[in-house]
């Protein structure tokens, strides 16, 4: 039983660290869009293997609970759910950054910077063009880093 609570545990973290960082692809999202849609960019922001990794951690999630409902009942199964949840809530808000913070915003910009580089590489002017113009909108000086990268050879 310990080890299941302590998997939970860990599981309930990493659940509040998808939910943060959605959060901040949602946030960051909204602020680049001009249109009043209601994610804005969202879509185009976030990193490709994002929602792979969250579905992964969602039935995770998901199996955990009901092997807790299977393998200890129905009543121990429902305080784990309640206590599950508790805890993502409170991890949330105690231990893991916020949706606002620096450290997301990091994540979001060096994702977007390798798919730009990656989309250039690849000669998809489209893509690159379409992400240059997104970090621009998130004061990022893409002219200068694209030169920097043909000096360099990486481009």
């Amino acid at each position: 039983m310990i080890t299941y609570l302590v998997l939970m545990y860990i599981a309930s973290l990493v659940l509040g660290y998808v939910l943060a960082f959605n959060g901040a692809t949602l946030s960051i999202g909204r602020s680049l869009g001009d249109a009043g849609t209601p994610t804005g960019y969202q879509d185009a922001i976030t990193p490709p293997r994002f929602s792979t990794f969250a579905l992964l951690v969602y039935g995770v999630c998901l199996l955990g609970l009901a092997l807790g409902f299977w393998r200890f009942g129905w009543l121990t199964g429902i305080g784990v759910a309640l206590g599950f949840f508790f805890m993502v809530i409170l991890n949330k808000v105690f231990f893991l950054p916020k949706s606002n913070s620096e450290h997301f915003r990091r994540l979001i910009i060096h994702s977007m910077i390798k798919r730009h580089a990656d989309y250039l590489k690849t000669g998809d002017n489209f893509r690159a063009s379409a992400m240059a113009e997104l970090l621009q909108k998130m004061s990022i000086p893409v002219k200068e880093l694209v030169t920097c990268m043909k000096e360099s050879g990486d481009a």
